[in-house]
């Protein structure tokens, strides 16, 4: 008598003699990446963190960055608009948009802001100098360069309340790939960061402390 079995695989069983075929399961689709975050379309008042306006590019007009909350990654978005000409009447338009730009925490002492620097460059300004004994500030500088904002450069100090010997500080400047982590140089890849692709990983890890 022949009898088949099904299971993983399939059985021919037939005089006490089993063959066996097994089945071979179809390679499983590689998983989408990713969907890459967007700027909203509108901005609630109560999600703005910190916004400025400055004359960062080539439009002519007044060009504006706004930083929101973003409360799911206790973090914060940045948008930059750029202005479509020096009239004010012709409006703005999202030039950027980077996803967890900056820590945000909920209170004074670790929630960040834009900052304007002395030479008129966008700043994001964020630290923790409200809670537990690490503490730290970071200045992060955007420049406009071959028609997208990067990040040019970023200053960072840190220490521990309870060790003196922990923390330290980095000045690195992402144009020229020249930098310092405390006295000792360090060296990167010139060019700049472009600001919606920063992650902190980016970071040298002479700098993380």
């Amino acid at each position: 008598m022949l009898k088949i079995v099904t299971a993983s695989a399939f059985a021919l069983v037939s005089a006490g003699l089993v063959l066996a075929f097994p089945v071979v399961a179809a390679a499983p689709k590689p998983a989408a990446p990713a969907a890459t975050p967007a700027a909203p379309a509108t901005v609630a008042p109560d999600k703005v963190l910190s916004a400025v306006s400055g004359a960062w590019t080539d439009s002519g007009g007044m060009d504006r960055a706004v930083l929101i909350n973003d409360e799911d990654n206790t973090s914060a978005d940045l948008i930059i608009y750029v202005a479509n000409g020096p009239d004010p009447s012709q409006g703005v338009k999202v030039a950027s948009f980077a996803h967890d730009i900056a820590f945000a925490g909920a209170m004074f002492g670790n929630m960040p802001e834009l900052r304007t620097a002395k030479t008129g460059a966008l700043q994001i300004y964020s630290e923790n100098m409200a809670v537990g004994r690490d503490k730290w500030e970071r200045t992060m500088t955007l420049s406009y360069r071959k028609g997208q904002f990067v990040i040019s450069g970023l200053t960072l100090s840190a220490f521990d309340t309870l060790d003196p010997k922990a923390g330290g500080s980095c000045d690195i400047n992402f144009l020229t790939g020249a930098g310092k982590a405390g006295k000792t140089k360090i060296k990167l890849a010139a060019g700049g960061i472009p600001v919606d692709k920063w992650t902190e990983d980016m970071i040298p890890a002479a700098c993380q402390f």
